[in-house]
């Protein structure tokens, strides 16, 4: 099952949707892009940054009850696109599989640097051309870019993507959860991932 990394949580083209681009880490480094809530974009964008926010989130919940049984989460997969809505599973020890949403899966995951794989079959239907999808505003043929497994987001962030990380980080500051509706729920009732 190929191996997928968090290369960037942006906005889509039109800025109006948050979205969560995955890469695979080796072979044809394919682009999953993910739409995704206001809310679930923070929990992941504050996990990758190292920011510990002032009440636990839902990953920190699930992080609590898996210690609390002494069992341990080995990695995460996406394991289904339905009906336009991605699907994934947490995999414990012991084979043990819980059904998830694919952020808190992936919040989990970059939290506590456990893989994250894709099936061929989700790769397949949501993969994405490189060249559309770049939210980093890298240059997906730079050889150091196509060469550094964890894709231009990683560590050392160039002048243009920290600019970027300190205006998502303004605009985390200035929401309040009323922006979030109800539960972080979409306004159609549904989630969005």
């Amino acid at each position: 099952m190929p191996e997928m990394t968090v290369v960037a949580v942006g906005m889509d083209p039109a800025g109006t949707q948050p979205v969560l681009l995955l890469r695979e880490v080796t072979g044809a480094r394919r682009q999953l892009p993910v739409l995704i809530g206001l809310p679930e974009a923070a929990a992941i964008e504050l996990q990758r940054q190292g920011v510990d926010p002032p009440r636990p989130q839902t990953h920190d919940l699930i992080r609590h009850v898996v210690d609390a049984f002494g069992r341990r989460l080995e990695r995460v997969r996406i394991t289904e696109l339905r009906d336009g809505i991605y699907h994934a599973e947490l995999q414990f020890d012991r084979e043990t599989r819980v059904s998830s949403r694919l952020t808190d899966a992936v919040a989990l995951a970059v939290r506590d640097g456990l893989p994250i794989e894709a099936t061929e079959d989700v790769l397949e239907a949501g993969a994405a051309p490189v060249q559309l999808l770049d939210l980093t505003g890298a240059d997906p043929d730079d050889e150091d870019v196509a060469d550094d497994p964890a894709g231009p987001a990683g560590p050392d962030l160039d002048p243009a993507e920290k600019a970027e990380v300190e205006e998502f980080r303004r605009m985390l500051d200035s929401v309040s959860p009323e922006d979030f509706g109800p539960s972080g729920e979409d306004p159609a009732g549904g989630e969005k991932d």
